[in-house]
């Protein structure tokens, strides 16, 4: 079966991409508005793009509305964010912040989460999150549905400790990471379960 996108609604095309693009890994993204309201929310169209400078992708789908979520609308007020990697710790506060608040109430309080402040941005770290990434706007490219894609370069990397396995040479241990990804609808998968296969030399 095969399935031209133009000939599909959008609403198909992302019921193939969720449940076939998977794991995707989950940026809990921290921003504040411009009242100063912090919010926190998941996204799993997400990913590392680039590493000089360091740059991120976000995905963002618009409301039912056609308007902007309050995240976009906070980077795009503010031009900045911080990408919370989430584990299996924080799955249930992080699932709390994927409900629909309005734009005057914190997800961090509803979700009773404990923030860490940043040392180059003005939003906040998750404090649980074992890993996460200062951003500023680097580019945001609209599409043409009413969504986005925005580009964040990282200007701080903060590691937790225990996950760190050198310096000299950098090695993280992927496994204390613990992080969780998006499959679709209510699943997630673990990152626990993996196996290697070396490259051709």
């Amino acid at each position: 079966m095969h399935f031209a996108s133009k000939d599909i609604p959008a609403a198909s095309a992302y019921k193939l991409l969720t449940s076939t693009v998977v794991p995707r890994p989950i940026a809990f993204v921290t921003t504040i508005s411009a009242d100063g309201i912090v919010n926190a929310a998941p996204f799993s169209f997400f990913n590392a793009m680039g590493s000089e400078p360091p740059v991120v992708a976000l995905g963002f789908e618009p409301k039912a509305d056609g308007s902007d979520k309050d995240t976009p609308n906070n980077i795009f007020d503010t031009g900045e964010f911080v990408v919370n990697i989430v584990d299996e710790n924080l799955a249930s506060q992080m699932n709390i912040c994927a409900g629909p608040y309005p734009a005057s109430e914190s997800e961090i309080e509803a979700a009773e989460l404990a923030t860490v402040q940043s040392l180059e941005v003005a939003p906040p770290r998750i404090s649980l999150s074992p890993v996460s990434f200062e951003c500023k706007l680097f580019q945001n490219v609209p599409l043409g549905g009413g969504g986005h894609i925005v580009i964040g370069e990282i200007l701080h990397f903060h590691v937790r400790d225990d996950i760190i396995e050198s310096l000299d040479p950098l090695r993280i241990n992927v496994r204390k990471l613990d992080a969780i990804a998006r499959l679709t609808g209510a699943d997630y998968a673990r990152t626990t379960d993996t196996f290697q296969i070396k490259r051709p030399t």
